[in-house]
C-alpha cells in the first residue's frame, strides 16, 4: 500500500511540474500564471498529505496542510487584486 501512495506523490510531482512549465512559465496574463500557480499549490497541499500517510502521523500534516492552504489561499486573493488595480492584465 505504501508503494502506492508513493507512486501517487510522484505523480502530483510531475503533474506540477507540467503546469509549472505548461501554464505559469508561458501564460499569456498574470491571471493565467495565478491560475497555475492555485493548481500547484493544490498539488502541493495534496503531496502534503500522501506525506502524512507515509509517515503515519497523518493528524500532524493535515494541519500543516490546512495552514498552507489558509495562507495560499490569501496570498493568490491579494495578487489577484493587486495586479487587477496596477491594470497589468495584459502582460
Amino acid at each position: 500500500m505504501d508503494y502506492f501512495f508513493l507512486a501517487l506523490a510522484v505523480g502530483l510531482v510531475v503533474l506540477s511540474a507540467l503546469v509549472f512549465f505548461g501554464r505559469v512559465v508561458p501564460g499569456p496574463t498574470v491571471f493565467d500564471r495565478l491560475t497555475g500557480i492555485g493548481v500547484i499549490g493544490t498539488n502541493a497541499i495534496l503531496f502534503i498529505l500522501l506525506l502524512g500517510v507515509l509517515d503515519g502521523r497523518l493528524d500532524m500534516y493535515v494541519d500543516m496542510a490546512i495552514a498552507y492552504a489558509a495562507i495560499g489561499f490569501v496570498t493568490l486573493l491579494i495578487l489577484g487584486k493587486y495586479f487587477e488595480r496596477k491594470g497589468d492584465m495584459d502582460r
